[in-house]
């Protein structure tokens, strides 16, 4: 999804980075080991009693969903296929997503929730041949103010999905347009599974939050983008239980999803190794990402009971919250290979940042500056230089996103195609290109 820098007011949506405020509980998982902190409880009423892939049924193709009567079997932490809390119950085998081949099926999750409290769920389209899988997070936004929240999906259930993934609505492939959830010949991973998470959290998929509160709009803002990925996980681990490389990315908002995401879901598919690319979603630090603004997005969306836990007590510095993130995932799994996309004045990025201005008083943003975003992204590439798993694509121009689209398949950054260095990240050489 894409947002020009000729439309300032909905540019802003296609953002961000974390917020969160009022805090919830937070269970200490003893399947971590000792240096990592407590996992979120993954529902507005603490603890969690409902499995994801009992109460969320199995897809079928006339669209209904069969449910599981099924007495759900508590794995302790130790057991557990992958890393959910003591109170998020395993349903063993029945768990198991299944869907017709190659096509694009709507999975529904009650338990998951939008930011307004609707269920939402995710969608997939599987290959059976294939041993390897696309986790892809969609973007769309972020809601920290009545500005952004204004502009930023409330809520994504099985009606919106047609409209998303067209060719869902009468069983056929994917229609061209869909970037790297495409099955084109220049896909680097035309063979993956994918799995397809809309957003509709308001925050970058990354909040424990359920009780958000923004000034100035109406209501409870359910914030719970995070949680819903322990959701997800239940049904997905043991879905490609077998897989040998996971593909962790997403676009814009998606994009610093499924980095603030990153920890968990590597826990969760255990030895399986996850492989992230970001795509405009950069983690920078105070002043291209102003400290005001990295505390307002923390303090609403709660991120320090979620990549804040997550980072084990490195992320300290509050001018440095997503960058020390960001260095301490890369550092953590050296042989895991992550990826930054971005251009040098991305247009929508560029006006999410301006928020910060003027100690974030500002209403509306002001816009930050080419020479400073570019400085910014060299600054991310400069911090994680000694990083040889880390790589970068840089390409100059205002564009926002590109592998959601066919730009996937155009884009270069000097003389490299950006399926080129997709495809060798994949294969274990991040490489740093561009500018």
């Amino acid at each position: 999804m894409k947002f020009l820098r000729s439309a300032p007011i909905a540019v802003l949506a296609c953002l961000a980075t974390a917020c969160s405020s009022g805090s919830t509980s937070t269970t200490p998982d003893a399947s971590r080991g000792g240096t990592d902190a407590g996992h979120p409880k993954a529902d507005t009423g603490g603890t969690t009693k409902h499995d994801a892939g009992k109460d969320g049924g199995k897809p079928v193709t006339d669209g209904s969903t069969l449910g599981d009567a099924a007495t759900d079997a508590v794995a302790s932490p130790t057991d557990a296929p992958f890393d959910a809390s003591p109170y998020i119950p395993v349903d063993g085998g029945d768990a198991v997503i299944t869907a017709p081949p190659e096509v694009w099926t709507w999975v529904p999750f009650p338990d998951a929730k939008c930011r307004n409290g609707s269920p939402t769920g995710i969608g997939v389209n599987l290959n059976p041949a294939s041993q390897n899988l696309v986790i892809y997070l969609e973007g769309g936004g972020a809601c920290f103010n009545p500005v952004t929240c204004a502009t930023n999906a409330t809520s994504f259930g099985a009606a919106d999905f047609p409209g998303r993934f067209p060719a869902a609505s009468d069983g056929g492939a994917p229609q061209p347009g869909n970037g790297i959830l495409d099955r084109n010949p220049a896909n680097p991973v035309k063979d993956w599974s994918y799995v397809y998470v809309p957003y509709c959290t308001g925050d970058v998929h990354a909040g424990n939050n359920p009780n958000g509160s923004v000034p100035q709009v109406s209501g409870t803002q359910a914030f719970v983008g995070y949680a819903n990925i322990d959701f997800y996980l239940q049904r997905l681990v043991p879905t490609f239980s077998t897989a040998t490389q996971v593909l962790l990315t997403g676009i814009s908002a998606g994009g610093f999803g499924a980095a603030a995401n990153y920890l968990h879901v590597q826990r969760a598919f255990g030895t399986i190794p996850v492989e992230l690319i970001d795509d405009s979603g950069p983690f920078m630090e105070n002043p291209y990402l102003a400290t005001c603004l990295q505390n307002v997005n923390r303090d609403l969306w709660n991120l320090n009971s979620t990549a804040g836990a997550d980072c084990a007590g490195h992320c300290n510095n509050p001018g440095r919250f997503f960058l020390d993130y960001a260095q301490y995932v890369v550092a953590k799994y050296p042989t895991r290979q992550f990826g930054l996309m971005d251009s040098t004045d991305d247009g929508t990025i560029t006006e999410y940042f301006g928020f910060g201005a003027n100690d974030c008083t500002v209403v509306l943003p002001m816009q930050v500056s080419a020479a400073t975003f570019t400085a910014g992204l060299m600054d991310v590439r400069a911090n994680l230089a000694s990083d040889k798993n880390s790589g970068s694509f840089y390409f100059t121009g205002t564009d926002h996103t590109s592998l959601g689209d066919d730009n996937f398949y155009t884009r270069t950054a000097g003389s490299t195609p950006l399926t080129t260095w997709v495809a060798n990240l994949l294969a274990g050489t991040a490489a740093n290109v561009g500018p």
